[in-house]
């Protein structure tokens, strides 16, 4: 640019002179009278003009042939050439991913723990042993209505034979039969309850936690080990009530786990029936389409819902739309000038952005070549090259 500067002011110091000369020339001619002298000096000065002109533009070229920093350099620059495409504007939600089954391991009978057969990350079966409990109480409290028992039976055995030669109470047969038989109950109970001394898995599954450890008493209900079943998980968020038109059951997203790099397509199987009031948010379930080992409950989703879609438009990156002080939004197209490649400003009307895109709705054509990269170091009428 300062190369140009210099020979414009060699040029006007040419024509001033030039002029000046002019000037001294033409104090030679008396001043026109008549408006035939008048036109006949016009063309004069115009010839003189002419030749003026060309001896300029010869010494400006013999002046730019000598001197390379006043030519003209080209500006090295990248192109994106123009075509209709589809715009795509995409929301984004937060979610995590949560297991169906998660299941605790409980005994259903009080006891101390003498052995668990699964450990924190093991990976059991269905119906497999996974722990065993020692129920010594319940052992000897069979013993003590074992004995108790005998000696219902017998006194029922005798009551029930004076009973049928009319001899005692019927009460007292009634008293022996109940006691009996209300032993007998007692007795197929701590039987049941002996056949859980034995604990069994409910699901298959990853141990995802041991509470309870070998020497320690047991509770009904409390939990030994939670089984988790990981090839059943699902993906839980909560959508802004703003979104709530852009989603429904069935739909499907596009699910991204940026802590093991890792993308996947899932449906919409559950929406909300109601908005939580704490936050303005509904509830949603998301079922992926494939499985994968590395998704853990708790995991962070993020969530691409598709917001709009605009088919057939021109759509640019917004990087590439420059500005005006005014506020006017243009780009730089590529403009054939022979054998040479030039510039070419162009205003621009724009619409819908996102993602860095931007929807171009007046000023280019597909077709048309945009200048990407170097777009910022170039003027209207520039010589280019491309990368």
């Amino acid at each position: 640019m300062k190369s140009i500067n210099k020979l414009l002011l060699i040029t006007f110091l040419l024509l001033t002179m030039l002029a000046i000369s002019s000037c001294g020339e033409g104090t030679e001619t008396a001043d026109p009278v008549t408006f035939k002298d008048k036109k006949e000096l016009l063309q004069k000065k115009k010839d003189q003009l002419s030749v003026l002109q060309a001896e300029i533009d010869d010494l400006q070229n013999e002046i730019v042939a000598a001197s390379p920093e006043l030519q003209e350099k080209a500006r090295l620059v990248d192109t994106l050439m123009i075509a209709h495409t589809d715009f795509r504007r995409y929301i984004y939600i937060q979610g995590k991913v949560v297991a169906d089954d998660v299941v605790n391991v409980v005994s259903e009978v009080p006891g101390r723990i003498i052995r668990v057969n699964a450990k924190e990350g093991d990976y059991v079966k269905k119906d497999q042993i996974i722990a065993t409990i020692d129920l010594e109480s319940l052992n000897k409290q069979k013993a003590e209505i074992n004995t108790a028992l005998s000696l219902a039976v017998d006194v029922y055995d005798r009551q029930k034979r004076l009973w049928d030669q009319n001899i005692g109470s019927e009460v007292q047969y009634l008293q022996a039969k109940n006691n009996k038989e209300r032993l007998e109950r007692s007795l197929e109970s701590l039987d049941y309850q002996l056949t859980k001394s034995t604990i069994y898995a409910p699901i298959s599954g990853t141990v995802d936690r041991e509470m309870l450890k070998v020497g320690e008493l047991a509770s009904p209900g409390m939990p030994i080990i939670t089984v988790l079943n990981t090839r059943n998980i699902k993906i839980e968020s909560d959508l802004p009530e703003r979104f709530l038109t852009k989603l429904d059951r069935g739909d499907r997203v596009v699910i991204n786990f940026p802590s093991i790099e890792k993308e996947m397509t899932g449906k919409v199987t559950m929406m909300g029936r109601s908005i939580d009031p704490s936050n303005r948010t509904l509830k949603v379930e998301i079922k992926p389409s494939t499985y994968d080992k590395l998704l853990k409950p708790n995991l962070l989703a993020k969530i691409k819902i598709e917001e709009l879609t605009i088919d057939d438009v021109i759509v640019l990156p917004s990087v590439y739309l420059l500005q005006q002080i005014d506020g006017k939004e243009y780009v730089f197209i590529v403009r054939k000038d022979g054998d040479e490649f030039r510039t070419q400003k162009i205003f621009v009307q724009t619409s819908e952005s996102s993602d860095g895109n931007i929807i171009i709705t007046e000023g280019l054509n597909p077709g048309d070549i945009v200048i990407s990269k170097g777009a910022r170091n170039v003027s209207n009428g520039d010589l280019i090259i491309f990368q």
